[in-house]
């Protein structure tokens, strides 16, 4: 098989991030290199209110993160999950593929994790994402009176979670995905996000989860995920969506698949994947909308907008 050209490609949030990824591709850096570089742009924009920096807050206020990153030659994966005040979260689950035995590092243990490893702490909340949090008390909690339950407990108890979950959009649960393919012809998939807008502390979606929101191979691609996590780890969608392709099935063929086994469940909540296979074809898929996802190889000036394709319940 013949080497395929080293290129990025990366969800509708990344597309203008993507440079830094093929720079380091140009340069003949790894795909590892490339696809935390890019991530880590996406990660420190305050406009994006779905990943790092800005993120939409938990129920509680508070930032919440989580990635994962998988090398496509080993198979060696590297994930953290629920992480406060500390933005690179998908370098410090490179540090984890690469400086232990594990795969997953969650909350306090992942915090003292990113501290040993010279991480530093920030506040991750905006202007923006602090007034979108008290948007949501306004609208959404009744507060408690002086010797009341807390006003989380009564929401949860009450099904008012699972109310608004059913009510989520796009605009409410996003994540970048990243992967690329260097000049040795290894891949590297990464996802970074803040979870699902105001969800419960804790609560971890498909992001990190090896499998589920992310996966690759050299053997044959890569997908990662985005859209409501739940449906997707049910699933084990993107390594689903792999071994689509494995079994023969072109990507467009096995993004397609993947987002009928999502209309399947006939949950709400949408769903959208990323792949790419080892020849350099890339396809995007979403449930809800009409998708596009973007390109750049060594020799591109700029981004290049990729269409997707819309399947539909």
């Amino acid at each position: 098989m013949a080497k395929v050209k080293p290129f990025i490609i990366g969800t509708r949030n990344a597309g203008e991030f993507l440079h830094a990824g093929a720079k380091v591709l140009s340069n003949g850096g790894s795909a590892i290199d490339a696809v935390e570089a890019s991530t880590k742009l996406v990660e420190a924009n305050p406009k994006d209110d779905s990943v790092g920096y800005g993120g939409v807050p938990n129920l509680l206020g508070k930032v919440e993160l989580d990635a994962s990153i998988m090398d496509g030659k080993t198979l060696k994966t590297g994930a953290v999950g629920a992480v406060k005040s500390y933005m690179h979260v998908i370098s410090i689950a490179r540090m984890v593929m690469e400086k232990t035995p594990h795969v997953m590092l969650v909350g306090n243990g992942a915090e003292l994790f990113a501290k040993s490893m010279g991480f530093k702490k920030q506040n991750l909340l905006t202007k923006e994402s602090k007034a979108a949090y008290q948007s949501f008390l306004t609208k959404y909690a009744n507060l408690p009176k002086e010797g009341e339950k807390p006003w989380y407990v009564n929401y949860d108890v009450d099904f008012g979670l699972r109310g608004w979950y059913d009510k989520l959009t796009d605009k409410q649960h996003g994540t970048v995905n990243i992967m690329a393919i260097d000049k040795n012809s290894d891949i590297c998939s990464g996802v970074s996000t803040s979870g699902t807008a105001f969800k419960f502390p804790g609560r971890l979606g498909d992001s990190p989860i090896i499998g589920a929101g992310n996966y690759c191979d050299n053997r044959f691609g890569a997908a990662a995920c985005t859209g409501r996590g739940e449906l997707a780890i049910r699933l084990s969608l993107a390594r689903t969506i792999l071994s689509y392709m494995e079994n023969g099935m072109t990507v467009r063929e096995a993004c397609a698949r993947g987002m009928k086994d999502i209309n399947e469940l006939g949950e709400k909540g949408g769903m959208n994947c990323l792949a790419m296979d080892n020849k350099g074809n890339t396809m995007s898929a979403s449930t809800s909308r009409e998708n596009t996802h973007w390109y750049m190889d060594v020799d591109s000036k700029a981004a290049e907008q990729r269409k997707g394709i819309y399947i539909p319940e």
